[in-house]
Parts: structure tokens; sequence; C-alpha cells
């Protein structure tokens, strides 16, 4: 099964709420940790990787916190996840020469395709799941 660490659930969680706040300016580390249940110091560790990766930056001061350091609709979800997951793989190595190459394929073609969003199409589509609808008669 593929299993994202911890590390990349929070990263990816808080990499989210980011992109929902992009332009209302820099949040900080403790209203993420308290809003997600996410340790704070294991938040810190992470944002330093993104940091370091070039995802986040981070504010000094009273009104400090981190960013985004570019739009949502330009940072892919692939990119992130293997920033903190390292290489991402599902399908065996020589899946060619096996009877179930089709399947290999198949599923490597759709995990790519979800790996290629973008936090903007994922903010999307949390919004357009989250979204009620009333009928009347």
């Amino acid at each position: 099964m593929f299993t994202l660490s911890a590390k990349a659930v929070y990263g990816l969680t808080a990499v989210t709420e980011l992109a929902v706040r992009y332009r209302t300016g820099a949040v900080q580390i403790r209203d993420i940790a308290e809003q997600h249940d996410i340790p704070q110091q294991y938040l810190e560790q992470i944002l330093v990787t993104l940091k370091r990766a070039g995802f986040i930056e981070s504010f000094r001061g009273a009104q400090g916190g981190y960013a985004l350091s570019r739009p949502p609709d330009q940072i892919r979800l692939g990119e992130l996840l293997a920033t903190l997951e390292g290489r991402l793989e599902v399908v065996p190595e020589n899946h060619e020469n096996n009877a179930l190459s089709f399947f290999w394929q198949e599923l490597h073609a759709g995990l790519s395709a979800l790996l290629n969003r973008t936090l903007q199409d994922l903010i999307t589509a949390k919004q357009h799941s989250e979204t009620r609808y009333t009928y009347s008669i």
C-alpha cells in the first residue's frame, strides 16, 4: 500500500493552509499547529525543509510567520511530496515484463495525474466537496 508519513501529511496540510490564506499575509506557525492539531515543534522542522526547498518564506516580527513563496497555482503537489518524502514510487521496478503491466501503467498514470495537480487545484476540489446543496420541492 502507498503510505505517506506524518511529515508529508502535516507538511501538505500546512502548505494548503498557507495557500488558502495566500493573499492575507503571513500565517503564524502557532495558528496552523492549533487549527490542524499538529505538534508545533515538528511543524517547525517541516516548514524549515519547505523553506529550504523554496516553497515558503518566513517573516520575522510581531506580524511575522510563514507564507507561500509563489502563487498556489504554481506549486505542484508532486514537488511538495517529493521534497517531504523523497522519491514517490508505487509501481514495481520491473513492471514492463509483468503479467499485470497494464495495471501498473494505469496506476502510474493515475498517480502522476494526481501529483501533477497544483495547490490551487487541491483548494478548489476541497471547496467543491464542502459545497452543500439544498433542494426544495
